[in-house]
């Protein structure tokens, strides 16, 4: 059996806890861009977490505001999974395992483990983490699953075994034990040495547009990916941000992502159903799109025209 994720700190998560009850013999990590174009090849059996959903799957786990809206905001068929809108994925999961019924010794003694201080302090900081809730504390000293999940990318496919490690040291061992594993530890200390180059960088690149904190990143080669939050402690009068970067898995395509602050939560945009529009989704408050570089102005100028609030 397969595991289809997204290579992220929430779609790591949910391997931990579906490979603890599942046979998962493989894993496909993709973003969820090459799922909504059906650039993937999902086979019977998989098992989809965090991402669009497929038809061919045996099991559907997601939580992102534009999959429900696109026809699947209804209790999913018994059996194959479950949809809500959830703080997390992994809350998705775990939810639902815990209502399947125990049918064998692995499924009590997994269920057990869920069921462990370990699991819910994860789950706690899973839903913090894909859920925008950090403190500044957390964002400008982080540590614990919040530093673990900045030293996931996602971008290159060379980092799968690192992906892959992660979700087993989640699942079998406490956070001290996770945080003592060579390779992450050697990853964390290098995500805390970049901070001060981070908050250098963003001061000179980011700019505040009214009420928008605009980044373009088309023209830049060298900016770090060590911290998505520290932005909002720089711009704390912007209430949402706009990013636009190169798309490092598509020639020829542009990246655009958008975002609360989530400090300053004052905006009414829903950001999933706004980027659906030019093809992409997410959730009411943080989402992304990808369009060719062709259409790239365009698009750009009028998801900043949506997102920008009439001035006082």
């Amino acid at each position: 059996m397969r595991l289809v994720t997204r290579p992220d700190f929430d779609g790591i998560v949910c391997g931990a806890l579906i490979t603890a009850l599942e046979d998962i013999d493989s894993y496909l990590f993709v973003e969820p861009k090459f799922m909504q174009d059906g650039a993937v090849d999902i086979r019977a059996g998989d098992i989809i977490a965090n991402l669009p959903y497929h038809p061919a799957c045996a099991l559907w786990f997601d939580h992102h505001f534009t999959n429900g809206a696109a026809g699947f905001d209804r209790p999913v068929v018994a059996g194959r999974g479950a949809f809500r809108m959830a703080p997390s994925a992994a809350r998705v999961v775990y939810e639902y395992y815990s209502e399947v019924p125990s049918g064998s010794p692995r499924y009590e003694s997994a269920l057990d483990m869920m069921r462990t201080d370990r699991v819910t302090a994860l789950l706690r900081d899973t839903d913090k983490i894909d859920g925008g809730t950090l403190t500044r504390e957390d964002v400008l000293h982080p540590d614990g699953y919040v530093l673990i999940s900045m030293t996931i990318y996602g971008k290159e496919s060379a980092e799968e075994p690192y992906w892959r490690r992660l979700i087993d040291l989640i699942r079998d061992r406490a956070l001290p034990e996770v945080l003592d594993d060579p390779e992450v530890r050697a990853r964390c200390k290098h995500i805390l040495g970049l901070q001060e180059k981070l908050r250098r960088q963003l001061l000179e690149r980011a700019e505040l547009r009214g009420n928008v904190i605009y980044l373009d990143l088309r023209e830049t080669e060298d900016l770090t990916d060590a911290n998505r939050f520290l932005l909002y402690t720089l711009f704390p009068e912007g209430n949402i941000s706009m990013k636009i970067s190169r798309d490092p898995q598509r020639a020829h395509t542009t990246a655009i992502s958008v975002g609360y602050n989530i400090f300053n939560t004052t905006s009414t945009v829903n950001v999933g159903e706004l980027l659906s529009r030019h093809g992409g989704g997410g959730h009411r408050v943080v989402g992304s799109c990808r369009v060719p570089d062709g259409e790239a102005g365009r698009a750009v100028d009028e998801i900043l025209l949506h997102i920008t609030e009439p001035a006082a």
